[in-house]
């Protein structure tokens, strides 16, 4: 097994593309065709990262080889000593029953809803919620004020997995604790009732009965990381995927790992270009460029106007996003379909294309958008297809895994962000010989689709025009087939995973050979 490389994102989850998905394609190349020991590393509280790790390899994208590590479950194994306990189990099992010696329940929404509640002497003492495959999931404990005091979460395998206690004035935690297989309470945090901020953080250790203290949620992941990777046979790599980690990681021993920081996305703020204010999440990292070992971006230009603002110390490099073969593809276009695929999110400028399409149905009345994704933006989203009188046209049809099924019906896709990195959803596309009609923003889709031959680029904001290609495509199939071939070929020969992965072997031997 080659070298470790660790690869960090804040929150991993199942219904995550974007970041989520480079990182995964990435680490399963590593493991796979390169022979690295790669393992993605996560900062969130999430009781169910197990699961998570098994529904990401039963659809195809995570490597079987390529563990989750959790910040929370990397301590609670390290400080078990054993399985579940005995009495622990038995305890689970009297709990998890609806009916309870000494209590009157009222279930009449348990086979509904999953939930009972519990009287005692009139009193409202407690609230069981179960989940959908029958375990119990936790029990909310309640006062004679019916103030919530305490909430205990199970895990599935029988254990409490954390305790919370709650402000009684205003239900807000006011302290946690998290806690091993076999009952060891490893972890406590302290909270702000009024604010929900962090006050205080304290690991156990459970060996020498020994307290770490942590003002924060920083300082303790800061721990964990250089823990982490100094419990290493050799240096590993780190590579940071989610710049709000990257003051993390920059706060790291420099002996514990090569340290990469990977910027996915324009720095820029509005509007977005070379001038413009650095975005604050990206302030930290680029006023350090000076000191740290590695920035990979995806394209040139964004190589350039970093090195001219802040300064060129060679060590920034271009490595894009590569693509893997679609699974489940086949092409069997709907010569009406135009396909947006995109989080729900105002800087996506999803209205800018439901506004636009207005003009294509007037032209081409059984034109229809279908709109994969799903985020904050759904509802505002949906009040302007209303507005515009779309509802039979255009479509918010949620997220979806079957990338295949939706590229295969797609005559072409659109993107109108304000800003971008490199899209890995239009090189998905144009890989599918599907051609991409994008609004010309910073920064990548000018390094992919050279505007006329295998795409349109359309100046930001230009709905006429953009609205004017879309025409152009739905009336000549056969403009679509000869710009989706030349699309297929610019992608197969710059972002194919052996071109992209030489870069990232590369910049690994870079780093060890450094001295």
């Amino acid at each position: 097994m080659g070298n470790k490389v660790f690869m960090l994102l804040y929150d991993i989850d199942v219904n995550k593309g974007g970041i989520t998905s480079v990182m995964l394609s990435r680490s399963r190349e590593l493991s796979f065709r390169h022979g690295y020991d790669v393992d993605l590393v996560s900062l969130d509280y999430k009781n169910n990262y197990e699961e998570i790790q098994e529904k990401l390899i039963d659809d195809g994208r995570l490597y079987p080889k390529v563990n989750i590590i959790n910040v929370h479950n990397y301590f609670r194994d390290k400080y078990s000593q054993g399985k579940v306990r005995r009495e622990q189990l038995h305890s689970y099992e009297v709990l998890s029953n609806l009916n309870e010696d000494g209590y009157y329940v009222q279930d009449n929404e348990y086979k509904t809803k999953n939930y009972a509640r519990y009287f005692k002497d009139g009193l409202y003492k407690k609230y069981k919620k179960w989940s959908m495959d029958g375990h119990l999931s936790h029990i909310d404990y309640f006062n004679e004020s019916r103030n919530r005091t305490a909430r205990e979460e199970f895990h599935k395998e029988g254990y409490i997995y954390r305790r919370i206690y709650f402000d009684l004035a205003s239900n807000q935690p006011k302290q946690e604790l998290h806690y091993t297989k076999d009952g060891f309470c490893f972890l406590t945090k302290w909270f702000n009732h009024k604010d929900g901020n962090i006050q205080r953080i304290y690991l156990f250790e459970r060996h020498n009965q020994k307290v770490f203290e942590f003002e924060n949620n920083k300082d303790f992941h800061v721990f964990f990381l250089n823990d982490l990777c100094s419990n290493q046979t050799e240096k590993p790599f780190l590579i940071c995927d989610g710049v709000g980690s990257a003051s993390k990681v920059l706060s790291m021993k420099t002996e514990a790992a090569h340290r990469i920081y990977a910027i996915h996305t324009n720095h820029f703020d509005y509007p977005h270009k070379y001038g413009s204010p650095i975005k604050s999440d990206h302030v930290t990292l680029l006023k350090n460029l000076k000191n740290i070992e590695a920035l990979v971006v995806l394209t040139e230009s964004q190589k350039e106007d970093i090195v001219k603002q802040f300064g060129d110390y060679q060590n920034v490099f271009v490595i894009p996003n590569f693509i893997t073969p679609i699974k489940d593809f086949k092409l069997n276009r709907d010569p009406k379909l135009v396909t947006m695929i995109s989080r729900y999110h105002p800087e996506k400028g999803i209205d800018e294309a439901i506004t636009a399409f207005k003009r294509v149905v007037k032209e081409i009345p059984d034109a229809r958008l279908e709109i994969y994704g799903h985020g904050e933006d759904e509802d505002r989203l949906a009040s302007i297809i209303n507005e515009l009188r779309l509802t039979q046209q255009v479509k918010l049809m949620g997220y979806s895994t079957k990338i295949g099924e939706v590229l295969g019906k797609s005559s072409l896709t659109i993107l109108t962000s304000q800003f971008e990195g490199l899209n890995v959803v239009s090189l998905e596309s144009m890989s599918c010989k599907v051609p991409v009609v994008s609004y010309d923003v910073n920064y990548g889709m000018r390094d992919i689709i050279i505007d006329g031959k295998n795409g349109f680029l359309v100046p930001y904001g230009d709905r006429e025009v953009l609205a004017d290609r879309i025409i152009q495509l739905l009336k000549n199939p056969n403009m679509i087939k000869k710009l989706g071939n030349e699309a297929y070929e610019l992608v197969s020969m710059k972002y194919s995973k052996l071109q992209v992965c030489k870069k990232w072997v590369s910049l690994f031997q870079r780093l060890e050979n450094k001295v």
